[in-house]
């Protein structure tokens, strides 16, 4: 072997070596789904996020995943992001409820499950990890929930 043949060698050996932290990164998981698990609200109603569903379980009442059995055959749900503008939209004419969602949605955008059940939807809003509103909404009336984790 030559000088040469042994000094390619080495950079090459060397290469490797500096791409392992970026094969690493590249090779990792996913981020976990940040919806994903039981949240609560101060009435003690929880609500938990599954992959392709949400299970209510209001207090001493059995928990109910939504499903198009339990939303009279309408069922939607997705995880998405979407802008300030898009969620403030959905307070259609309420001024009130526009400026309590103006106080609370201060990002440009924000992660969102979107759900439809019948002739409503909810989409819950991902304020922070352990705080998240959902905006209820039905034709033209809309409604804010404050949720937690535990």
């Amino acid at each position: 072997m030559t000088g040469f043949d042994a000094q390619l060698r080495r950079l090459a050996a060397a290469a490797l070596v500096a791409m392992l932290p970026t094969a690493c990164t590249l090779l990792a998981p996913p981020p976990a789904n940040p919806f994903v698990g039981a949240w609560s609200t101060a009435e003690r109603t929880q609500i938990s996020f599954r992959p392709e569903t949400v299970v209510f379980n209001p207090p001493g009442q059995p928990p109910t995943p939504l499903s198009a059995e339990t939303c009279s055959g309408k069922f939607r749900f997705a995880y998405s992001r979407q802008t300030r503008d898009a969620l403030l939209a959905l307070a259609g004419r309420q001024a009130d409820l526009r400026r309590r969602l103006t106080g609370l949605l201060v990002q440009p955008e924000y992660p969102v499950a979107e759900m439809t059940c019948g002739e409503g939807g909810t989409t819950y809003v991902m304020l922070g990890d352990r705080e998240l509103v959902a905006i209820h909404h039905d034709l033209d009336i809309a409604g804010i929930e404050r949720w937690s984790r535990p």
